[in-house]
């Protein structure tokens, strides 16, 4: 059976490319076909990588959050004490608190229309946190800004514990 598929050596049931039929012809490659592969091999990582949302840029001032432990209770603050403040990679949470001030940095991306993927980087108030990642769905309307977390896709039980935030937020200027 050997040579049965050219390019192609017989190895007992299945064929492998061990068989070189170019092997002393020389090949050479259609430099436009060259150029289309260097371009896919550069260009393809730039595909994936999702640009920021530049109607996310600038701050946000957050007029209601709600926090929704696992076991159902509600924790709502409508103070206007926190502001998001949203830049290219990253965005940086500050809330003013009766002991001073809670700032928090997030690395984040855009992980699929609508939902951004954020990283904890640092924190003052949460560090035990650092480095966790949750997923956020949003909505611009105008001037608003609504977000809202995106269940984590893990064991039920796991899920079941997340706590679920949701935030309505105002355009406001940057300080």
């Amino acid at each position: 059976m050997r040579g049965a598929f050219p390019g192609f050596a017989y190895h007992g049931g299945l064929p492998s490319l061990t068989a070189r039929p170019w092997r002393g012809r020389f090949f050479r490659m259609p430099s436009y076909l060259r150029s289309v592969l260097w371009t896919l091999a550069l260009g393809a990582p730039a595909i994936h990588a999702a640009t920021a949302d530049p109607a996310l840029l600038g701050c946000w001032r957050a007029a209601k959050i709600v926090l929704t432990t696992p076991e159902g209770e509600k924790a709502e603050d409508t103070s206007g004490r926190c502001t998001l403040r949203f830049q290219e990679d990253q965005f940086e949470s500050i809330c003013k608190t009766t002991s001073g001030t809670a700032t928090t940095t997030y690395r984040y991306r855009i992980a699929r229309p609508q939902v951004y993927a954020a990283t904890m980087a640092a924190s003052t108030f949460k560090t035990e946190m650092v480095v966790s990642t949750r997923e956020y769905e949003y909505r611009i309307d105008g001037d608003q800004l609504r977000t809202v977390t995106v269940p984590p896709s893990m064991a039920f039980a796991a899920a079941a514990s997340a706590q679920r935030v949701e935030t309505e937020a105002v355009r406001a200027p940057c300080p």
